[in-house]
Order: structure tokens, then C-alpha cells, then sequence
């Protein structure tokens, strides 16, 4: 489906927002460090927990893992810089 009828928080700039087989993926105009800030903050809300030992950022890339949903599955959220001033940013439930 298209448009923002998705489980996942989405930042308010997020753009061309496409949900396909229960994988979110959307641009943002918000840099790296907001991007993550934005879902520690949204996921911390809702009880959701970091797992830090698998979070990793460099050179324009990031990926980020929570656990808590109530599926059991980890929310796996991972983004790239894409060089012009935006992020693409892609989320979605796995067995981690």
C-alpha cells in the first residue's frame, strides 16, 4: 500500500512512503541523528527497548533494533544518507 497507513511512527516530512510485504520504507528530509533521536524517542514511549549491542552507524548509515512489538519480532530500522540532503529510512518486523 502507499501513503502512511502504517503500525510504525513516521517522521512529518516523510515522503513517497511505500509499505510492501510489512517493510516500510520512506525519504526524509531530517539528518541521521534525528532520524534515530525521532524512534529512540517514539519507541521508548511506547516501552520498546534498544538493543544496543546491534545498533550501528558510519559513513552515512545507520541501523537500529528494538524490541517489545507484540509479535515477539524485533522493529529492525535501518537508513542511508542518500547525499542530497535527505535520508531514505527503512523499517520493518524480523526475528533477530
Amino acid at each position: 500500500s502507499f501513503g502512511s497507513d502504517t503500525e510504525f511512527p513516521l517522521p512529518d516530512d516523510a515522503q513517497n512512503v511505500t509499505e510492501v510485504a510489512g517493510t516500510v520504507n520512506y525519504q526524509t528530509k531530517l539528518s541521521l541523528d534525528d532520524v534515530m533521536k525521532f524512534y529512540r524517542d517514539a519507541f521508548a514511549s511506547l516501552g520498546y527497548t534498544e538493543r544496543e549491542l546491534l545498533t550501528t552507524v558510519s559513513d552515512g548509515v545507520f541501523s537500529i533494533v528494538f524490541d517489545g512489538h507484540e509479535s515477539g519480532q524485533a522493529i529492525v530500522i535501518q537508513g542511508v544518507d542518500l547525499g542530497d540532503g535527505s535520508m531514505n529510512v527503512n523499517i520493518r518486523l524480523e526475528d533477530v
